[in-house]
C-alpha cells in the first residue's frame, strides 16, 4: 500500500512538473511575440522564434534565407571564426550564420530599435558571445574599431549608402581589419533599366543637411575597388541558381517586390566572396565565376 501510494505522489510530482515546465514556455513565448509584433514595424527582415515568424517581408526573407544560407558555407568555413556584421539590422543574418559555427561576433547598426531587438534575441537564440552595438557605420570604420575580424559581412547595404562616399576609403578600412574573406550581398545597377523607378523615396535619404542620392554600384565598379583596396580573388556567385523552385521565386518579376527574388533570378543581384588570398575553389554549380586580380593591374581574370 504504502509503495502504491509512494508510486503515486512520484507521478502527481512528474506531472505537476511538466505542467509547470510548459505554462512557463508559454508564457515566455507569448511574451516573445509580444514584443517582436510591437519592435517589427516595418523593417525588412522577419524574425524567426521556433515556429512564430513575423514581419511583412516574410516571403521574400525565407527565400533569401534558403538561398544565402545554402551558399556562403560552400565557400566559407565559419567554424570558430570572428565575424563583423556592418549595418546588422536586427541580427537577422548574425543569428542564421552563428549557426555554422562562428565563435564571436560584432554587429553594428544605427538603429536603436535593431540593436535593442538584436541583444534581447541574441539571449533568445543562446548567441552569448555576440555583441550589438548601435554605431554609425563610418565612424566605427574610421575611428572607433581597433579589432579584426576573421569574416565581414556587407550584406544588403552599400546600395543603400550615400553615392558621394568615398568608396575606396571605406573599403580600404574593412579590407584592413580583415583576415580572410569580405561577404557582399547587393544589387547591381549595370543595366540602366534596372533602376526603373529613380524619383522614389527608396532613391533617396532624407538627413539633416537635406536629401542625397543614395549609390548605384555596378559590379565592374565594386571589383576595381577590392582589387585596389588589397582583395586577391572574388567568387561571383548567383544564389539563386540553388532554389529548388525558381517560378515560384520569381513571383510577378517586381524586382522591389516584398514577395519574390526576381532581382537575383535576372542577375541584377550577386553574392560576391572577396578573398585575402587566392584559393582553390571548386565548380561545384552553376553561375559560378571567380575573379582573380593581377598584382600590378586594375583588371580582372576571370574563371567561369
Amino acid at each position: 500500500m504504502l509503495l502504491r501510494i509512494k508510486k503515486m505522489i512520484k507521478r502527481s510530482m512528474i506531472s505537476g512538473l511538466l505542467a509547470f515546465y510548459y505554462f512557463v514556455r508559454a508564457i515566455y513565448w507569448g511574451t516573445v511575440k509580444v514584443i517582436v509584433r510591437l519592435w517589427r514595424g516595418g523593417g525588412l527582415h522577419l524574425v524567426l522564434i521556433g515556429e512564430f515568424v513575423s514581419g511583412e517581408w516574410k516571403r521574400r526573407s525565407l527565400f533569401r534565407e534558403d538561398m544565402i544560407l545554402k551558399s556562403i558555407p560552400l565557400f566559407v568555413d565559419l567554424r570558430g571564426k570572428s565575424c563583423l556584421d556592418i549595418a546588422c539590422n536586427d541580427g537577422y543574418w548574425s543569428f542564421r550564420l552563428g549557426r555554422y559555427g562562428i565563435e564571436e561576433l560584432v554587429g553594428v547598426d544605427l538603429g536603436e530599435q535593431e540593436i535593442l531587438r538584436a541583444n534581447f534575441l541574441k539571449t533568445v537564440f543562446n548567441f552569448p558571445s555576440f555583441q550589438f552595438k548601435r554605431r554609425d557605420v563610418f565612424k566605427f570604420l574610421y575611428e572607433e574599431n581597433d579589432s579584426t575580424y576573421d569574416i565581414i559581412l556587407l550584406l544588403s547595404l552599400i546600395y543603400h549608402l550615400p553615392e558621394q562616399t568615398d568608396w575606396e576609403k571605406f573599403f580600404s578600412a574593412i579590407c584592413q581589419i580583415n583576415n580572410d574573406c569580405l561577404i557582399i550581398d547587393s544589387r547591381w545597377f549595370d543595366d540602366e533599366e534596372y533602376w526603373y523607378d529613380k524619383t522614389s523615396e527608396r532613391t533617396i535619404i532624407r538627413t539633416e543637411n537635406g536629401i542625397v542620392k543614395k549609390w548605384r554600384p555596378k559590379l565592374k565598379e565594386i571589383l576595381t575597388i577590392l582589387n585596389k583596396s588589397g582583395y586577391k580573388e572574388v567568387v561571383e556567385l548567383n544564389p539563386s541558381c540553388l532554389l529548388s523552385d525558381q517560378k515560384e521565386a520569381f513571383g510577378d518579376g517586381d524586382p522591389y517586390s516584398k514577395q519574390n527574388v526576381s532581382d537575383y533570378i535576372t542577375n541584377n543581384r550577386t553574392l560576391l566572396i572577396a578573398n585575402k588570398r587566392k584559393a582553390l575553389i571548386p565548380d561545384v554549380i552553376n553561375n559560378l565565376h571567380v575573379h582573380q586580380f593581377h598584382d600590378k593591374e586594375s583588371g580582372t581574370s576571370t574563371q567561369a
